[in-house]
Protein backbone atom coordinates (compact mmCIF):
# COMPACT_ATOMS: atom_id res chain seq x y z
CA UNK A 1 0.00 0.00 0.00
CA UNK A 2 1.02 3.29 -1.21
CA UNK A 3 0.15 6.46 1.13
CA UNK A 4 0.63 9.69 -0.25
CA UNK A 5 0.27 13.25 1.28
CA UNK A 6 0.57 16.61 0.35
CA UNK A 7 0.71 18.32 3.66
CA UNK A 8 4.29 18.67 4.28
CA UNK A 9 4.12 19.13 8.26
CA UNK A 10 2.11 15.88 8.44
CA UNK A 11 5.03 14.27 6.45
CA UNK A 12 7.72 15.53 8.78
CA UNK A 13 5.71 14.30 12.05
CA UNK A 14 4.83 10.95 10.78
CA UNK A 15 7.85 9.75 8.98
CA UNK A 16 7.61 7.01 6.02
CA UNK A 17 8.53 3.73 8.51
CA UNK A 18 5.32 5.06 10.55
CA UNK A 19 3.39 4.90 7.69
CA UNK A 20 4.64 1.70 6.52
CA UNK A 21 4.08 0.28 9.93
CA UNK A 22 0.83 1.33 9.30
CA UNK A 23 0.21 -0.07 5.94
CA UNK A 24 1.80 -3.53 7.04
CA UNK A 25 -0.95 -3.99 9.81
CA UNK A 26 -3.57 -2.75 8.17
CA UNK A 27 -2.90 -5.78 6.04
CA UNK A 28 -2.09 -7.95 8.33
CA UNK A 29 -6.08 -8.05 9.42
CA UNK A 30 -7.63 -8.47 6.38
CA UNK A 31 -11.23 -8.60 5.80
CA UNK A 32 -11.66 -10.35 9.07
CA UNK A 33 -11.45 -7.56 11.39
CA UNK A 34 -13.26 -5.14 9.04
CA UNK A 35 -16.75 -3.95 10.66
CA UNK A 36 -15.84 -5.73 14.03
CA UNK A 37 -16.57 -4.05 17.13
CA UNK A 38 -13.87 -3.46 19.29
CA UNK A 39 -14.18 -6.28 22.21
CA UNK A 40 -14.70 -8.55 19.93
CA UNK A 41 -11.35 -8.15 18.13
CA UNK A 42 -8.83 -11.27 19.63
CA UNK A 43 -5.34 -11.82 18.90
CA UNK A 44 -4.27 -8.64 16.78
CA UNK A 45 -0.73 -7.14 17.04
CA UNK A 46 -0.46 -3.74 18.81
CA UNK A 47 1.78 -1.05 17.52
CA UNK A 48 3.83 0.86 20.42
CA UNK A 49 1.25 3.10 21.97
CA UNK A 50 3.09 6.26 22.64
CA UNK A 51 3.97 6.46 18.92
CA UNK A 52 0.42 6.10 17.90
CA UNK A 53 -1.41 7.65 20.90
CA UNK A 54 0.96 10.79 20.65
CA UNK A 55 0.18 11.91 17.23
CA UNK A 56 -1.61 15.08 16.88
CA UNK A 57 -5.55 14.77 15.43
CA UNK A 58 -4.58 16.49 12.23
CA UNK A 59 -1.91 14.18 11.34
CA UNK A 60 -4.72 11.12 12.03
CA UNK A 61 -7.08 13.24 9.91
CA UNK A 62 -4.23 13.49 7.06
CA UNK A 63 -3.87 9.82 7.27
CA UNK A 64 -7.05 8.54 7.61
CA UNK A 65 -8.20 10.75 4.41
CA UNK A 66 -5.74 9.04 2.32
CA UNK A 67 -6.75 5.19 3.12
CA UNK A 68 -9.81 3.80 1.27
CA UNK A 69 -12.85 3.82 3.79
CA UNK A 70 -11.94 -0.08 4.24
CA UNK A 71 -8.70 0.64 5.84
CA UNK A 72 -9.82 3.89 7.93
CA UNK A 73 -12.02 2.01 9.82
CA UNK A 74 -9.92 -0.69 10.73
CA UNK A 75 -7.26 1.26 11.83
CA UNK A 76 -9.77 1.64 15.10
CA UNK A 77 -7.91 -1.22 16.86
CA UNK A 78 -4.37 0.65 16.41
CA UNK A 79 -5.09 2.33 19.93
CA UNK A 80 -7.75 4.08 21.89
CA UNK A 81 -7.48 7.14 20.30
CA UNK A 82 -7.65 6.21 16.97
CA UNK A 83 -10.57 3.74 18.22
CA UNK A 84 -13.17 6.19 17.20
CA UNK A 85 -11.51 8.50 14.51
CA UNK A 86 -12.41 7.27 12.11
CA UNK A 87 -16.18 8.24 12.92
CA UNK A 88 -15.40 12.11 11.97
CA UNK A 89 -13.94 11.82 8.40
CA UNK A 90 -15.19 14.81 6.95
CA UNK A 91 -15.06 13.00 3.60
CA UNK A 92 -16.16 9.37 2.53
CA UNK A 93 -16.04 6.99 -0.56
CA UNK A 94 -17.94 4.27 -1.00
CA UNK A 95 -17.48 1.12 -3.71
CA UNK A 96 -16.90 -2.14 -4.85
CA UNK A 97 -13.62 -2.61 -2.51
CA UNK A 98 -16.49 -2.39 0.59
CA UNK A 99 -18.40 -5.69 -0.23
CA UNK A 100 -16.11 -7.21 -3.11
CA UNK A 101 -14.09 -10.26 -1.29
CA UNK A 102 -12.61 -13.60 -2.60
CA UNK A 103 -14.98 -15.63 -0.42
CA UNK A 104 -18.64 -14.24 -0.90
CA UNK A 105 -21.99 -15.66 0.21
CA UNK A 106 -24.10 -12.90 0.05
CA UNK A 107 -25.34 -11.11 -3.21
CA UNK A 108 -23.47 -7.80 -3.25
CA UNK A 109 -26.32 -6.08 -2.92
CA UNK A 110 -27.60 -7.41 0.24
CA UNK A 111 -23.76 -7.17 1.16
CA UNK A 112 -23.72 -3.07 0.10
CA UNK A 113 -26.69 -2.71 2.18
CA UNK A 114 -25.67 -4.16 5.42
CA UNK A 115 -22.12 -2.80 5.31
CA UNK A 116 -23.71 0.90 4.23
CA UNK A 117 -26.22 0.57 7.08
CA UNK A 118 -23.37 -0.63 9.73
CA UNK A 119 -21.38 2.44 9.35
CA UNK A 120 -23.34 5.06 8.52
CA UNK A 121 -24.79 5.40 12.12
CA UNK A 122 -21.45 4.99 13.61
CA UNK A 123 -20.48 8.74 12.25
CA UNK A 124 -20.20 11.79 13.73
CA UNK A 125 -20.39 15.35 12.67
CA UNK A 126 -20.68 17.01 9.10
CA UNK A 127 -19.95 14.71 5.85
CA UNK A 128 -19.02 17.35 3.31
CA UNK A 129 -18.06 15.38 0.78
CA UNK A 130 -19.86 11.83 -0.28
CA UNK A 131 -18.87 9.70 -3.29
CA UNK A 132 -21.01 6.53 -3.96
CA UNK A 133 -20.09 4.27 -6.99
CA UNK A 134 -22.42 1.85 -6.85
CA UNK A 135 -22.83 1.61 -10.99
CA UNK A 136 -22.56 -2.53 -11.42
CA UNK A 137 -24.19 -3.97 -8.96
CA UNK A 138 -27.21 -6.06 -10.86
CA UNK A 139 -30.07 -3.91 -9.14
CA UNK A 140 -29.83 -0.49 -7.14
CA UNK A 141 -30.85 -0.83 -3.14
CA UNK A 142 -32.83 1.67 -1.41
CA UNK A 143 -30.89 4.40 -0.63
CA UNK A 144 -33.95 6.64 0.87
CA UNK A 145 -33.15 6.33 3.90
CA UNK A 146 -29.28 7.46 3.09
CA UNK A 147 -29.87 10.35 0.87
CA UNK A 148 -31.58 11.52 3.78
CA UNK A 149 -29.24 10.76 6.74
CA UNK A 150 -26.28 12.49 4.19
CA UNK A 151 -29.34 15.85 4.08
CA UNK A 152 -28.69 15.90 7.95
CA UNK A 153 -24.77 16.16 7.46
CA UNK A 154 -24.31 19.59 5.42
CA UNK A 155 -23.51 17.64 2.75
CA UNK A 156 -21.38 19.80 -0.05
CA UNK A 157 -19.96 17.72 -2.46
CA UNK A 158 -22.00 14.53 -3.79
CA UNK A 159 -21.61 11.89 -5.82
CA UNK A 160 -23.78 8.92 -6.93
CA UNK A 161 -22.90 6.44 -9.64
CA UNK A 162 -26.09 4.03 -9.51
CA UNK A 163 -26.36 0.90 -11.38
CA UNK A 164 -26.65 1.26 -14.77
CA UNK A 165 -29.23 -1.64 -15.42
CA UNK A 166 -31.60 0.22 -14.35
CA UNK A 167 -33.07 4.03 -13.30
CA UNK A 168 -33.16 4.71 -9.81
CA UNK A 169 -35.57 7.23 -8.48
CA UNK A 170 -34.16 9.78 -6.72
CA UNK A 171 -35.52 10.26 -2.87
CA UNK A 172 -36.89 14.00 -2.30
CA UNK A 173 -34.49 14.03 0.32
CA UNK A 174 -31.90 14.88 -2.28
CA UNK A 175 -33.46 18.05 -3.15
CA UNK A 176 -33.45 19.27 0.82
CA UNK A 177 -29.82 19.33 0.60
CA UNK A 178 -29.40 23.12 0.59
CA UNK A 179 -25.37 23.59 0.79
CA UNK A 180 -24.48 21.37 -1.52
CA UNK A 181 -21.72 22.57 -4.02
CA UNK A 182 -20.94 19.81 -6.47
CA UNK A 183 -23.61 17.46 -7.66
CA UNK A 184 -22.60 14.72 -9.83
CA UNK A 185 -25.44 11.86 -10.69
CA UNK A 186 -25.20 8.88 -13.15
CA UNK A 187 -27.85 6.21 -13.88
CA UNK A 188 -31.09 7.47 -12.33
CA UNK A 189 -34.62 9.30 -12.49
CA UNK A 190 -35.06 12.94 -11.36
CA UNK A 191 -38.33 14.12 -10.33
CA UNK A 192 -38.22 17.42 -8.25
CA UNK A 193 -40.69 17.98 -6.03
CA UNK A 194 -43.23 20.85 -6.99
CA UNK A 195 -42.13 22.65 -3.95
CA UNK A 196 -38.47 22.76 -4.82
CA UNK A 197 -36.87 26.09 -5.07
CA UNK A 198 -33.28 24.73 -6.65
CA UNK A 199 -30.07 25.14 -5.12
CA UNK A 200 -29.01 28.20 -4.05
CA UNK A 201 -24.95 27.70 -3.50
CA UNK A 202 -24.32 24.93 -5.97
CA UNK A 203 -21.63 26.17 -8.46
CA UNK A 204 -21.19 22.27 -10.28
CA UNK A 205 -23.65 20.14 -12.01
CA UNK A 206 -23.02 16.76 -13.85
CA UNK A 207 -25.81 14.74 -15.20
CA UNK A 208 -24.95 11.31 -16.99
CA UNK A 209 -27.64 9.19 -18.11
CA UNK A 210 -30.09 11.16 -16.10
CA UNK A 211 -34.07 10.78 -17.03
CA UNK A 212 -35.82 14.22 -16.92
CA UNK A 213 -37.93 16.27 -18.59
CA UNK A 214 -36.58 19.13 -20.64
CA UNK A 215 -39.25 21.64 -18.79
CA UNK A 216 -37.37 20.27 -15.19
CA UNK A 217 -33.70 20.50 -16.50
CA UNK A 218 -34.74 24.24 -17.79
CA UNK A 219 -35.84 24.59 -14.67
CA UNK A 220 -32.97 23.11 -12.32
CA UNK A 221 -30.80 24.62 -14.36
CA UNK A 222 -32.55 28.21 -14.15
CA UNK A 223 -32.70 27.59 -10.13
CA UNK A 224 -29.13 27.42 -9.48
CA UNK A 225 -28.00 30.69 -9.40
CA UNK A 226 -24.47 30.45 -8.60
CA UNK A 227 -23.76 27.48 -11.64
CA UNK A 228 -20.61 27.76 -13.41
CA UNK A 229 -20.39 24.70 -14.56
CA UNK A 230 -22.69 22.34 -15.92
CA UNK A 231 -22.37 18.70 -17.42
CA UNK A 232 -24.84 16.82 -19.51
CA UNK A 233 -24.25 13.58 -20.52
CA UNK A 234 -28.40 13.14 -21.70
CA UNK A 235 -29.23 11.31 -25.13
CA UNK A 236 -32.86 10.87 -25.26
CA UNK A 237 -34.10 14.50 -24.79
CA UNK A 238 -36.77 15.12 -27.05
CA UNK A 239 -37.31 19.23 -27.23
CA UNK A 240 -35.33 22.18 -26.96
CA UNK A 241 -33.49 23.04 -23.61
CA UNK A 242 -32.77 26.83 -23.18
CA UNK A 243 -30.05 27.38 -20.76
CA UNK A 244 -30.49 30.10 -18.41
CA UNK A 245 -27.46 30.29 -16.19
CA UNK A 246 -25.94 33.91 -16.31
CA UNK A 247 -23.34 32.59 -13.56
CA UNK A 248 -22.09 29.56 -16.15
CA UNK A 249 -18.25 30.03 -17.25
CA UNK A 250 -17.97 25.73 -18.79
CA UNK A 251 -20.57 23.69 -20.09
CA UNK A 252 -20.21 19.42 -21.90
CA UNK A 253 -22.53 18.56 -23.23
CA UNK A 254 -22.74 14.75 -25.44
CA UNK A 255 -26.14 14.44 -26.86
CA UNK A 256 -28.27 15.54 -29.57
CA UNK A 257 -26.38 19.57 -30.03
CA UNK A 258 -29.59 20.68 -32.14
CA UNK A 259 -31.79 20.70 -28.76
CA UNK A 260 -29.79 23.26 -27.08
CA UNK A 261 -29.69 26.97 -26.64
CA UNK A 262 -27.82 28.51 -25.20
CA UNK A 263 -29.49 31.71 -24.16
CA UNK A 264 -28.44 33.28 -21.29
CA UNK A 265 -24.83 32.70 -20.90
CA UNK A 266 -22.82 36.36 -20.66
CA UNK A 267 -20.05 34.69 -19.07
CA UNK A 268 -19.92 31.50 -20.71
CA UNK A 269 -16.14 30.99 -21.62
CA UNK A 270 -15.50 27.21 -22.71
CA UNK A 271 -18.07 24.86 -24.47
CA UNK A 272 -17.75 21.02 -25.60
CA UNK A 273 -20.04 19.79 -28.11
CA UNK A 274 -19.75 16.16 -29.04
CA UNK A 275 -23.13 14.98 -31.33
CA UNK A 276 -24.53 11.92 -31.17
CA UNK A 277 -27.48 10.44 -33.72
CA UNK A 278 -27.75 13.54 -35.02
CA UNK A 279 -29.15 15.06 -38.26
CA UNK A 280 -27.50 17.95 -39.64
CA UNK A 281 -30.71 19.54 -41.11
CA UNK A 282 -31.72 20.20 -37.38
CA UNK A 283 -28.24 22.07 -36.61
CA UNK A 284 -28.92 25.72 -36.28
CA UNK A 285 -25.48 27.14 -34.87
CA UNK A 286 -27.29 30.15 -34.54
CA UNK A 287 -29.96 29.44 -31.87
CA UNK A 288 -27.05 27.10 -30.05
CA UNK A 289 -24.52 29.99 -29.55
CA UNK A 290 -26.76 32.96 -29.33
CA UNK A 291 -25.84 34.32 -26.10
CA UNK A 292 -21.97 33.39 -26.22
CA UNK A 293 -20.65 36.72 -26.35
CA UNK A 294 -17.31 36.02 -23.68
CA UNK A 295 -16.89 32.73 -25.73
CA UNK A 296 -13.37 31.64 -25.34
CA UNK A 297 -12.61 27.80 -25.86
CA UNK A 298 -14.26 25.54 -28.54
CA UNK A 299 -14.29 21.91 -28.92
CA UNK A 300 -17.01 20.95 -31.19
CA UNK A 301 -17.03 17.17 -32.31
CA UNK A 302 -20.37 16.39 -34.79
CA UNK A 303 -18.65 13.25 -36.30
CA UNK A 304 -21.82 11.06 -35.62
CA UNK A 305 -24.48 13.71 -37.41
CA UNK A 306 -25.96 12.24 -40.85
CA UNK A 307 -25.68 14.32 -43.88
CA UNK A 308 -27.83 13.21 -46.52
CA UNK A 309 -27.34 13.95 -50.39
CA UNK A 310 -30.06 16.71 -50.52
CA UNK A 311 -28.77 18.49 -47.80
CA UNK A 312 -28.24 21.85 -48.99
CA UNK A 313 -24.32 23.60 -48.13
CA UNK A 314 -24.28 25.30 -44.87
CA UNK A 315 -24.54 29.03 -45.23
CA UNK A 316 -21.40 31.01 -45.37
CA UNK A 317 -21.10 32.26 -41.73
CA UNK A 318 -22.91 33.07 -38.03
CA UNK A 319 -25.29 36.11 -38.55
CA UNK A 320 -23.25 37.51 -36.23
CA UNK A 321 -19.50 37.21 -35.26
CA UNK A 322 -17.93 35.42 -31.90
CA UNK A 323 -15.00 38.26 -31.34
CA UNK A 324 -13.76 36.40 -27.88
CA UNK A 325 -13.45 32.87 -29.66
CA UNK A 326 -9.15 32.19 -29.58
CA UNK A 327 -9.21 28.38 -29.68
CA UNK A 328 -11.43 25.99 -31.78
CA UNK A 329 -11.25 22.57 -31.78
CA UNK A 330 -12.23 20.40 -34.33
CA UNK A 331 -11.85 16.75 -34.28
CA UNK A 332 -12.66 13.78 -36.28
CA UNK A 333 -13.02 15.63 -40.02
CA UNK A 334 -13.23 13.16 -43.04
CA UNK A 335 -11.35 15.04 -46.00
CA UNK A 336 -13.60 13.46 -48.47
CA UNK A 337 -17.01 14.65 -46.54
CA UNK A 338 -18.20 17.87 -48.60
CA UNK A 339 -20.65 18.56 -45.75
CA UNK A 340 -18.42 18.28 -42.71
CA UNK A 341 -16.08 20.47 -44.18
CA UNK A 342 -18.49 23.24 -45.47
CA UNK A 343 -19.85 23.10 -41.91
CA UNK A 344 -16.01 23.28 -40.65
CA UNK A 345 -15.44 26.53 -42.85
CA UNK A 346 -18.75 28.20 -41.74
CA UNK A 347 -17.74 28.44 -38.27
CA UNK A 348 -13.93 29.09 -38.51
CA UNK A 349 -15.47 31.96 -40.49
CA UNK A 350 -17.66 33.53 -38.13
CA UNK A 351 -14.49 33.83 -35.46
CA UNK A 352 -12.69 36.74 -36.97
CA UNK A 353 -10.37 36.58 -33.61
CA UNK A 354 -9.30 33.25 -34.01
CA UNK A 355 -5.63 32.85 -32.78
CA UNK A 356 -5.38 28.90 -32.48
CA UNK A 357 -7.06 26.11 -34.59
CA UNK A 358 -6.94 22.05 -33.91
CA UNK A 359 -8.29 19.46 -36.60
CA UNK A 360 -8.34 15.94 -36.61
CA UNK A 361 -8.31 14.50 -39.99
CA UNK A 362 -9.46 11.10 -40.28
CA UNK A 363 -9.09 8.91 -43.48
CA UNK A 364 -9.01 5.15 -44.29
CA UNK A 365 -5.11 5.49 -44.71
CA UNK A 366 -4.48 8.41 -42.46
CA UNK A 367 -5.51 9.55 -38.77
CA UNK A 368 -3.46 12.65 -37.39
CA UNK A 369 -3.88 16.48 -35.59
CA UNK A 370 -2.95 19.72 -37.77
CA UNK A 371 -2.89 22.58 -35.41
CA UNK A 372 -2.31 26.41 -36.11
CA UNK A 373 -1.34 29.25 -34.75
CA UNK A 374 -3.17 31.95 -36.59
CA UNK A 375 -2.24 35.94 -37.11
CA UNK A 376 -5.19 37.81 -35.77
CA UNK A 377 -4.05 39.90 -38.67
Amino acid sequence: MHLCFDHVYSVQIVGDSLLRIIAYFLQVLGDCCYMMPPKRIKYCRSLPPDVLSDLPDNVIDVILMCLPCKDAVRTSILSKKWRYHWCRLTKLTLDSSLWVTKKDLLSPTVKFTKIIYQLLPLHEGPITKFTLNIGFLESCPEIGNFVSFLSRKDIQHLVLHLSWKMLYKLPSSLFTCSQLRHLTLRNCLMLPPSAFQGFDMLTSLELCNVKISSVLLETLISHCPVLGQLVLNISDILSIIEINAPMLRSFDFRGDISSICLKNVPLLVKVSLVGDDMRAENLDFAKVFESCSALEHLYLDFFNTMFFDDYAEAPTRLPFALNSVKRFYLPHIMLADSHKLSFALFLIRSFPCLEYLEILVLSFLFSGYFSYFLDPQ
